[in-house]
């Protein structure tokens, strides 16, 4: 038997929190009306890491298909409800801090259509609730033919960015340390407070450090790098500074898990902090 499969359209996923911003995490599936025309109309998906692809099985014009489809059902577009196989999704990405609802895409809302005719496609947030999915993508045969390129099939894409948090460090003393002036470093332009002595949920004791108004964004494969130090105490003569140098206390500060997180008021907006616990 001889196919005649050839590409209708695709849609790739953008994020950076993924390394080199591939995203991984989501797959679209069909809803009913499309799950009917793949059956029906011998269409397939080939499902990709960043998204998918969906050819036709027909020895038509993707326009007379299309057109043919329209006439005999009624149904003017490809529907898919967007899941995620990662629970932290809406944490690590820069959604609004309290929102829990919907994203929607939809062929006719784009941002951009860029010099490589890739169609980047815009976000509605709706305030609608599904917990079998996060979103749903609509895609219209009109739009489809129209973007379709110079190779024959449509390019849709989805960017998200990662949510950048307020890190914090809260350093547990538990061998009594000698720390007369601690410090987080770290070669990246990015400072963090002077420790302030708080109480943990715990109940201990512990020194709190912050990236203030400084917001960090959140990664997958950590991008920063942080050192706890004791540095020399100061107002001392130059020759006991000299004596005494930077002592290293933690190498390696740890990263910030997106499923813990707390909210700070910064400017008198919320905002998400990254709590993390260290115990030297």
């Amino acid at each position: 038997m001889q196919s005649s499969f050839k590409i209708a359209f695709n849609v790739a996923v953008t994020h950076t929190y993924f390394d080199k911003g591939v995203c991984n995490c989501l797959q679209f599936v069909p809803d009913a009306g499309t799950q009917m025309l793949l059956k029906r109309f011998g269409f397939i998906i080939r499902n990709k890491i960043n998204g998918f692809e969906l050819y036709s099985n027909s020895t038509s014009e993707l326009s007379a298909l299309l057109n043919h489809i329209s006439k005999v059902t009624g149904q003017n577009s490809f529907g898919f409800k967007i899941q995620t196989n990662n629970p932290s999704f809406n944490y690590f990405t820069d959604l609004p801090v309290s929102w829990r609802g919907q994203l929607v895409y939809d062929s006719q809302s784009i941002i951009a259509v860029s010099d490589s005719n890739v169609v980047l496609l815009k976000e509605t947030q709706s305030e609608d609730t599904d917990t079998t999915c996060i979103g749903s993508l609509n895609v219209q045969f009109d739009d489809l033919l129209k973007y379709s390129n110079a190779t024959g099939f449509a390019q849709f894409q989805i960017n998200y960015t990662a949510r950048s948090t307020q890190w914090q460090y809260y350093v547990i003393n538990k061998s009594a340390l000698a720390l007369g002036n601690p410090a987080i470093v770290g070669k990246a332009d990015i400072s963090f407070s002077p420790p302030t002595n708080v109480t943990i949920d715990s109940g201990q004791q512990a020194m709190m450090f912050s990236s203030g108004n400084n917001l960090i964004p959140l990664s997958e494969v950590p991008q920063y790098k942080f050192d706890l130090v004791n540095n020399p105490a100061s107002g001392g003569n130059e020759s006991s500074a000299k004596s005494t140098s930077v002592k290293t206390i933690f190498k390696g500060l740890p990263n910030p898990d997106p499923k813990r997180i707390g909210i700070v008021s910064i400017d008198n907006q919320q905002q998400i902090s990254s709590p993390m616990y260290v115990y030297v």
